[in-house]
């Protein structure tokens, strides 16, 4: 008897691997097809200026990009775009997550929940379209601030990083809050009430258990949030009136005029940012638990 089971187990321990190969094939090959091939022929459009009178293999928009102090303004400004809208979402995203977790009411708990994801059901562009329109040197905030006395005169909301950062942060706020949510939701209420009864307060215990824990769901919330400000296009575009230069921005601009070399460049100096930031994130991440570990 334990001979045939041991029989029946060799033989799924040796289908496994094609039946795990045969679930990701679908994905792999839609990733490569996509994804890979968009790229090589990103590096081939960096590198082979078809558009030119002789075409040849050249790096010489690399060397532009490189070369020019202005392109380095521009990833630099794209990357402190990101960091303070990552920054001001987790400030804004982690209490409305810690709060929605003890709503006990079904009912009052679905309405948040409706209230807080409300912004993915909308069109980017109208959401933007909105926040223009309450921003503008015309528009309701600035109405409310000269009304309550609070300014002498309009303030400039709007063709600023203001104006982006307020928009992106109501734009992206649902994906910095869900993680977060997802991963309190998780927590063993035992452990809480264990801190309790050692003495811990509610801000010890917070601080001690229920922070140190939801740090993978700050991980997840940040790297989503902050690949997706550096690669937005409609919002700066819009809310910056072309004042406020980004990397999509150069993209699109270079595309106009079918300066496919440095659309290219452009593609891919971003795509290297976001990796080596969501890397240099998943490093840390990975040194601060094993810090905490042999501490503990």
């Amino acid at each position: 008897m334990l001979g045939a089971v041991d029989g029946v187990t060799d033989r799924v321990d040796r289908r496994r691997p094609w039946a795990v190969a045969g679930l990701l094939a679908p994905a792999v090959a839609v990733t490569v097809a996509v994804f890979w091939v968009a790229m090589a022929v990103l590096f081939v459009l960096s590198v082979y200026p078809f558009l030119s009178a002789a075409p040849r293999a050249t790096l010489g928009a690399w060397a532009a990009f490189v070369r020019d102090p202005y392109y380095w303004g521009v990833v630099a400004g794209t990357l402190e775009l990101g960091f303070v809208t990552t920054a001001i979402a987790l400030g804004v995203g982690y209490p409305v997550a810690y709060a929605m977790t003890k709503i006990r009411t079904p009912g009052r708990a679905a309405c948040a929940t409706v209230l807080l994801f409300a912004p993915i059901l909308v069109s980017v562009v109208v959401r933007t379209y909105g926040w223009a329109l309450l921003l503008a040197r015309d528009g309701a905030v600035n109405y409310v601030l000269l009304r309550a006395g609070l300014a002498e005169r309009p303030l400039p909301l709007m063709f600023n990083r203001i104006g982006i950062v307020v928009a992106m942060v109501h734009i992206l706020l649902p994906f910095m809050a869900f993680p977060i949510l997802s991963l309190l939701r998780q927590l063993p209420p035992e452990l809480g009430e264990a801190a309790m009864d050692l003495g811990a307060d509610r801000w010890r215990r917070f601080l001690r258990v229920t922070l140190p824990l939801s740090v993978p769901g700050i991980v997840s919330g940040c790297q989503i949030v902050f690949t997706l400000t550096v690669s937005a296009f409609v919002t700066p575009f819009l809310m910056g009136g072309g004042k406020v230069q980004t990397l999509s921005g150069l993209i699109y601009r270079d595309m106009e005029g079918l300066n496919f070399g440095f659309v290219s460049v452009t593609a891919f100096v971003l795509l290297v940012l976001s990796l080596a930031i969501l890397a240099v994130s998943n490093v840390l991440t990975r040194r601060a638990y094993a810090g905490s570990e042999v501490e503990a």
